[in-house]
């Protein structure tokens, strides 16, 4: 499913950009699971490649994907469509980390969030940039594989 899914996003990135010289990550032809590192390798890749709002929704998906595997792992139930604030809330709940930890993760998952529903003027390079380094450490922090 994440195969498929990634296959996806990357075709409507490439569709975005007709003339965009960003190749495809070769997540979306592997043939092992997707990870949260390779969801941030690739929003490495868009920033650098001047495109960070792409950046920000891919930096989101790490995210996302790194809470599921945390309230898997901390026994939280969750179904396909509960949302990160819902899953972020309840791992503080459980004690897996603080509501300082919370508060920057909710305002991670916002500028996904804007980036997803195309509110670009709302995502400066630079917000997108500190929102993956922090996604990154929490990512690294929390590593479940």
């Amino acid at each position: 499913m994440w195969i498929d899914i990634s296959r996806g996003i990357a075709a409507l990135k490439s569709a975005w950009s007709l003339d965009s010289t960003l190749v495809p990550a070769e997540t979306a032809t592997s043939a092992g699971p997707i990870s949260s590192a390779d969801f941030l390798d690739e929003a490495q890749n868009y920033i650098h490649a001047g495109r960070h709002q792409s950046a920000a929704m891919l930096a989101g998906d790490a995210l996302e994907l790194t809470l599921r595997k945390l309230c898997t792992a901390n026994s939280v139930y969750v179904s396909a469509k509960t949302t990160v604030d819902v899953m972020n809330s309840e791992l503080v709940r459980k004690g897996v980390y603080n509501d300082e930890v919370e508060q920057r993760l909710s305002a991670a998952a916002r500028l996904a969030d804007n980036a997803t529903c195309g509110l670009w003027s709302e995502l400066s390079k630079d917000e997108v940039e500190r929102m993956l380094a922090e996604v990154r450490a929490f990512t690294a922090e929390h590593a479940i594989f």
